[in-house]
C-alpha cells in the first residue's frame, strides 16, 4: 500500500493574521531586502524599517502626524471660521485665529486628527505600515503570487507540494484555504513551486 503521509499536508492551522509581524520589503533607500518588523498584529505604533545593505533604519512614531482643525463662528460677527492646518508633527492645544471677516483675533482649542504618513506605491502588494512593495512577490501565468515573509512562503510552498489537502481545523478558515484558486490549482502545482523556488533564492 502506498504511504500517503509525505502527500498530505501537516501545517499549523494558521490564519494569515499570524505571519503579519513581520514583512520583507524593497528598501526606498537601495532597493535591496529590508526588514518591516512590529511587536504584534493589531497594531502599528511599534513599527520598524530596517535595512542591513544600506543601515537605513525608520520607527513609525516619527511618521506621525496632525491634521488641525477648527470649525468655529466668530466670537465678535459670528462669521463661521474653517481653518485646516494640514501636517503637524505635535498636536496643538490651542490656537490664535484672526477672523477672516472682522480680523478679530481670538483663542480656540482645534480638533487634531492624527494619521501616519506613508510612502506612495505601484506595487499591488505592500506591507500595511509602511505601504512599501512586498519582496517576495512574482507573477506566474498572469496571477501575482507574494508572500509576507519567508516563513508564510514556505508554509505557501508545503500546501502546494501536498497532493492530500484535508481541514486542519472547522472552527475557522486557515491562511492556505484562503489562497487565490490559480495557486490552489493541481495544473500550476509545478508552476508555483518553481516560482516559490526563486523567490526563496531572491
Amino acid at each position: 500500500m502506498e504511504n500517503k503521509d509525505h502527500l498530505r499536508y501537516n501545517g499549523l492551522a494558521t490564519v494569515r493574521q499570524s505571519y503579519m509581524t513581520e514583512f520583507i520589503v524593497a528598501c526606498p533607500k537601495c532597493q535591496h531586502a529590508a526588514f518591516v518588523t512590529r511587536d504584534n498584529t493589531y497594531t502599528h505604533s511599534n513599527g520598524k524599517l530596517s535595512c542591513a545593505n544600506c543601515s537605513h533604519v525608520e520607527h513609525v512614531k516619527n511618521l506621525i502626524r496632525y491634521r488641525v482643525l477648527i470649525k468655529k463662528y466668530c466670537n465678535d460677527c459670528g462669521v463661521a471660521i474653517n481653518f485646516t492646518i494640514p501636517e503637524l508633527k505635535e498636536k496643538k492645544d490651542r490656537i490664535n485665529i484672526g477672523c477672516p471677516n472682522c480680523s478679530a483675533l481670538q483663542e480656540f482649542q482645534p480638533r487634531n486628527e492624527q494619521y501616519q504618513i506613508q510612502y506612495k506605491s505601484v506595487s499591488n502588494v505592500n506591507d500595511p505600515i509602511f505601504n512599501l512593495p512586498l519582496w517576495l512577490q512574482m507573477e506566474v501565468k498572469g496571477n501575482l503570487l507574494w508572500a509576507y515573509n519567508r516563513r508564510h512562503l514556505q508554509d505557501i510552498k508545503e500546501y502546494v507540494e501536498a497532493k492530500l489537502r484535508e481541514r486542519q481545523t472547522t472552527r475557522y478558515t486557515t491562511m492556505v484555504e484562503r489562497l487565490p484558486g490559480f495557486i490552489k490549482a493541481a495544473k500550476n502545482r509545478d508552476a508555483i513551486i518553481k516560482a516559490i523556488e526563486k523567490l526563496v533564492n531572491k
